[in-house]
């Protein structure tokens, strides 16, 4: 059975989405199962659900494991972080801040207040674009997928001042990146977005607190959160326990340092 737009609608409107509120999306498609009008449907039902006034974000990254080549253009580099991120690049109303790894897509009367000046900050450091929509109030729903893709997270370990590594050996990468003037500028990445493994573990503190919504969309499991809720739940928690967001792969580069990096002090 196809998922309808009103369906979709209703089910944002009953776990507390208004119109002028602000929402981050990270999604899975495929999760959504089908839908009457396809992908358009579903992005055409959360910007009913926000309204005018409101602003509705979704990640357009290409990540730090898929360096833009030549250059990273923010009107025309594809998003790699699935097919609705991309159709909602692609919609003419759509503004991209300007990151070579980790930009941001948005529509809204606040989108281009949440985007500016992206590749000034850290891909997720403090004032970065998803940092401001969440002081903002805004939401987070994740359409059929976990906290591992909940970026928001990343933002809670800036705050939290944590110590981060990249996943290669040597200097970070330098990548040519098209600033909205035109320019090009070497950007020096930086080591924000490492691993995200561990990071479902954000859940318990979340449900404790009654700081989750339950809904579907279609046909996935979807999850609704404050941003504000999800950074301080993150801050608190690493500072009981600094490697809690750590994973245990010995592959990871990322999480190994940080864990040396930890208990050698």
């Amino acid at each position: 059975m196809q998922a309808t737009k009103r369906q979709i609608v209703d089910a944002l409107g009953r776990a507390g989405l208004r119109r002028g509120d602000h929402l981050l999306v990270h999604s899975s498609l495929r999760k959504v199962g089908p839908i009457d009008g396809g992908a358009d449907a579903l992005i055409d039902g959360l910007l009913e659900v926000v309204g005018e006034d409101g602003t509705l974000a979704m990640p357009a990254f290409n990540t730090t494991r898929y360096l833009p080549t030549p250059c990273f253009d923010m009107r025309l580099t594809a998003s790699r972080s699935g097919m609705l991120t991309e159709m909602y690049r692609q919609r003419p109303a759509s503004q991209r801040s300007c990151h070579p790894t980790h930009s941001v897509v948005a529509q809204g009367r606040r989108a281009a207040e949440f985007l500016a000046d992206h590749y000034l900050r850290e891909a997720f450091g403090v004032d970065s674009p998803i940092d401001r929509l969440a002081r903002a109030g805004g939401y987070v729903l994740l359409i059929g997928v976990t906290h591992m893709a909940n970026s928001c997270i990343h933002i809670g370990e800036s705050c939290a001042g944590v110590t981060k590594f990249y996943w290669d050996d040597g200097p970070l990468p330098v990548v040519k990146c098209r600033l909205p003037s035109g320019d090009i500028i070497d950007y020096e990445l930086d080591c924000t977005a490492s691993c995200s493994m561990a990071f479902n573990a954000v859940e318990y503190l979340l449900r404790k607190r009654n700081q989750v919504s339950d809904l579907n969309v279609g046909q996935a499991l979807c999850f609704l959160m404050q941003g504000r809720d999800i950074i301080e739940n993150v801050v608190e928690m690493l500072r009981e326990r600094p490697d809690f967001l750590l994973c245990n792969r010995e592959i990871c580069r990322p999480c190994v340092l940080a864990r040396k990096h930890l208990f050698s002090r």
